[in-house]
């Protein structure tokens, strides 16, 4: 052969083994769609694909595009649902209608795009795909019209929960398209159901037992997401929580001239929430309403809501049975919250979902309430004990507070003299001790513990209810002015400005109320307490407030002329600081005098 003979054959042997190689790729991918499934951050592979749309992931027009999971993935599904307690599929979807399509959206005819899963009962035993087994109106999917649809959204369907995952995991699932639709991707995630049109891609995400999308967000069905989430709450598990999102646009907002709320009706309860500009998430626990899987309907300022999504917790106890994590929720669903529903009979713990580290208990009685808090009650602020650690002995049948609040920084100090003395804290003391731990309150260092950021509140069942709102907003707002450095030198300079016969009327009403026992001498208490006094109630009943606690015989009797005074100036004084603490507290929190909370019912 010639030189040139050989070098052509090199060539021609070069080019068969190229593409026989080529061929064989082929062949092993034929199956291999290009949707890939994501599963974790870093965790991706190629679905099974049981057509060409699927293959190529591209639905032409009026077409099925069906995909099949492999073990692999399927594997996955199972490890997202025992690790988060719900699994869900998330499918993006692009919509490319041609020419032709435009005017057909532009038209009456129909245009839908449908999403279900595909089941054992969809293949052979042998593994082969039965196309269309079920007419469309049988199977359980999601559908949504095409013409009020955004160009690009995610559509997640959820599965049903069970111990069995194994048995309830889909096989695969299918996309219809009225027009040309474009399969981007699938994502396996904790289940969320609802909508989200704050994120970059707008999510709608539903229950196991599928439905209608909303394009317009007026209203949305949660009755599938009781299938989904846990609908008691125990130590074991705990329902599920509602995130709303509120509209940041300026005209959605309230000011002080104008309240813009939103009228959320859930299984026919009514809810209000407040949209200011300090606020943007709101957290409501499903276990605070009535029937919170329903349908739910925003009845009025529907634009001011861009998220609402219901999503597992994992506020669960911890390996010992104790219950560590708070719940997060507004103020405004603590007092009605259901007992049922509390994980354990004696408290229940909250966290504001507004302000981190800031935590609510609420008590079955005075009894458990004491057992908690009241020899700090006494280390931490009564007159002549303040700093020391009193026995059980030595406390006696003394009273502490029917509701207390304390910073960080002085349970830390309270923690810290026990440790130092050796003293014996008791059962109860020693959960709180871990409660805080477990929150960031105190970090543990060792033998001390370390005070981070935050505050404490605590409220009783056995108060009376028209007290336990007072109570609620008079402790809620010791623990912004714990947090926050500006609001507590705001206070201050109030304090020291304000009219000076009236705060010296203030200061002798305290030493009036042995009850009370608050030590007059510590600055820091006496302006955090002159602020809560004042704020507890709404602002119209400030000024009445005073009068009615200078009409009182212990009051008259301990300093007559300032009660007096106070009743003949109709406690004038007091209002107009509490204009003054109010038109701050509203600029910066949102919130106002009477009221800490942002949702009502």
């Amino acid at each position: 052969m010639t030189k040139t003979q050989k070098l052509l054959s090199i060539a021609i042997a070069i080019f068969l083994l190229l593409d026989i190689t080529a061929g064989i790729v082929l062949l092993v991918n034929k199956d291999k769609s290009a949707v890939r499934l994501v599963c974790g951050s870093e965790n991706t592979t190629r679905l099974f694909a049981l057509d060409s749309a699927a293959s190529k992931g591209t639905i032409k027009e009026d077409g099925y595009a069906n995909f099949k999971f492999t073990k692999t993935q399927k594997e996955y599904f199972y490890k997202t649902y025992r690790e988060n307690g719900t699994v869900a599929l998330t499918v993006c979807l692009q919509l490319m209608p041609t020419k032709k399509q435009m005017e057909l959206l532009s038209s009456d005819a129909e245009t839908l795009f449908r999403y279900g899963f595909l089941g054992n009962e969809d293949f052979t035993i042998e593994g082969k795909f039965l196309k269309k087994k079920y007419p469309d109106t049988r199977r359980i999917q999601i559908q949504g019209d095409e013409k009020k649809a955004p160009e690009l959204f995610d559509i997640s369907f959820a599965v049903q929960k069970n111990d069995n995952i194994e048995k309830y995991a889909p096989e695969g699932f299918f996309i219809y398209s009225s027009i040309r639709c474009r399969i981007i991707a699938a994502c396996v995630v904790p289940a969320e159901v609802g909508f989200d049109v704050t994120k970059e891609i707008p999510f709608y995400g539903f229950a196991c037992n599928g439905g209608l999308v909303d394009f317009e967000r007026r209203a949305f069905d949660f009755s599938g997401a009781s299938m989904v989430f846990p609908v008691q709450s125990n130590t074991k598990q705990t329902m599920p929580e509602y995130r709303v999102m509120l509209s940041e646009k300026p005209e959605n907002k309230s000011t002080r001239e104008h309240s813009v709320r939103v009228q959320m009706n859930v299984g026919g309860e009514k809810l209000y929430i407040n949209n200011v500009n300090a606020a943007r998430e709101i957290i409501i626990p499903a276990a605070a309403l009535n029937a919170p899987f329903s349908r739910t309907e925003l009845a009025e300022n529907a634009d001011s809501v861009e998220s609402l999504i219901m999503r597992g917790t994992k506020a669960l106890a911890s390996e010992e049975g104790e219950i560590l994590e708070p719940i997060r929720t507004d103020p405004g669903l603590i007092l009605n919250y259901k007992t049922s529903q509390w994980r354990t009979a004696d408290y229940e713990i909250y966290e504001w979902d507004r302000f981190p580290q800031i935590l609510f208990f609420d008590t079955r009685n005075y009894e458990v309430q004491d057992r908690l808090f009241r020899r700090l009650a006494f280390f931490v602020e009564k007159q002549g004990y303040k700093g020391r650690l009193l026995t059980n002995d030595e406390l006696g049948d003394m009273h502490g507070y029917n509701a207390h609040d304390y910073s960080a920084q002085s349970m830390a100090n309270f923690f810290n003299k026990a440790s130092e003395l050796h003293f014996q804290l008791n059962e109860e003391e020693l959960l709180l001790k871990r409660i805080l731990i477990h929150n960031g309150l105190l970090e543990d260092d060792g033998f001390y513990v370390k005070a981070n950021e935050g505050g404490l509140v605590s409220i009783s069942r056995e108060t009376p209810g028209w007290s336990r709102t007072n109570l609620l907003a008079h402790e809620g707002w010791h623990t912004i002015f714990f947090r926050d450095a500006e609001f507590r030198n705001y206070v201050s300079a109030v304090y020291y400005t304000f009219d000076p016969t009236s705060r010296d009327f203030l200061i002798d009403y305290f030493k009036s109320q042995p009850s009370l026992g608050y030590d007059i001498n510590d600055e820091y208490l006496m302006h955090n307490e002159f602020m809560a006094y004042i704020m507890q109630q709404k602002l119209s009943e400030v000024a009445n407030y005073f009068v009615h606690l200078a009409n009182r015989g212990t009051v008259i009797k301990f300093t007559p002329d300032l009660a007096a005074y106070i009743r003949k100036t109709e406690g004038r004084g007091f209002e107009d600081a509490a204009n003054a603490l109010n038109d701050f507290v509203y600029d910066k929190y949102g919130i106002v005098c009477g009221n800490i909370a942002l949702v009502n019912r």
